[in-house]
């Protein structure tokens, strides 16, 4: 957790369980919990492939559709590719780096085993112009470059992170082991070591391209200790905002209320002081006359 803003810092000590609510999500990182992003695979039927170290595949019982989860490799740990038949070189690939919010890569795979239960498409149309409309709708600015064949798009709050449309970087038929890595669609957020990036090759269906914007566009629910400096920082320039999420107190947390009052010293003031003024004078009394002793 980042030491950049005092208020955060502080709530990260006492209370590292709370949980806080960043929007958008593509500033919330990762987290621990990376089976979200593979349970909606092996519910679907996927079966699931470990090599002890951490490192698995999971595949869909068709052969078709294969998620990657790497985090010994450097750099990028997340790797969905989708084939027409299982033994075929693949239709379309998306790679994620290690700091990729998880809400991101669960969106795709959610999007995935939902076709694979209907029976859906794997394919469609590539990067046409779905994936613009929730950026367009958070203010984001689109930029064409005829010169380059690049489409940009920027944060109005953080120019350095970008979406950029490269139509002019197309894989090379012959070298089909680098499909996806030509960074046809890519993402490029913060650009340094707190940051995160992905990319989708050509034939990527527009509709899992807007499935991705949506999720980095959308709240993310972190606790407080897993936020790093990437989630605050954009909160400080405003390209994020941060909330904290009421809970119920728990029975210690009343407790320890409870005796922060009864050790304040501003509380025993208090108490000292409302004692004094509603305490009744006390009057003098006349002494008592001295009773005559029978003769």
């Amino acid at each position: 957790m980042t030491t950049a803003n005092p208020h955060w810092a502080k709530l990260a000590r006492d209370r590292p369980w709370q949980q806080v609510r960043i929007t958008p999500a593509l500033y919330a990182g990762p987290t621990p919990d990376t089976e979200r992003a593979i349970r909606p695979l092996t519910d679907a039927g996927a079966v699931r492939l470990d090599d002890g170290r951490g490192n698995q595949l999971i595949i869909s019982a068709d052969g078709r559709v294969r998620l990657g989860f790497e985090p010994e490799e450097y750099g990028v740990v997340w790797k969905v590719a989708v084939h027409e038949r299982p033994f075929l070189p693949p239709l379309w690939t998306v790679s994620l780096t290690e700091k990729t919010p998880i809400e991101v890569v669960e969106a795709i795979t959610t999007d995935l085993a939902n076709r694979l239960r209907t029976g859906g498409r794997l394919t469609g149309a590539a990067a046409d112009a779905e994936w613009r409309t929730p950026l367009h709708a958070n203010g984001w600015t689109l930029t064409w470059d005829a010169a380059t064949g690049t489409e940009t798009a920027c944060s109005e709050y953080s120019p350095q992170d970008r979406i950029v449309l490269n139509t002019r970087a197309f894989p090379d038929p012959d070298e089909w082991e680098e499909a996806g890595q030509d960074a046809f669609w890519s993402v490029d957020i913060a650009g340094d070591f707190d940051g995160w990036s992905a990319a989708a090759s050509i034939s990527t269906p527009d509709a899992i391209l807007h499935t991705m914007v949506s999720a980095m566009l959308a709240p993310a629910i972190r606790d407080i200790q897993d936020l790093d400096d990437l989630a605050v920082g954009a909160a400080v320039i405003g390209a994020a905002e941060l909330a904290e999420i009421p809970s119920s107190p728990t029975p210690l947390d009343v407790h320890r209320a409870q005796a922060a009052r009864r050790t304040s010293p501003a509380r025993a003031a208090a108490d000292s002081t409302r004692t004094a003024v509603s305490a009744p004078a006390l009057s003098p009394q006349p002494a008592a006359r001295p009773v005559p002793r029978p003769r």
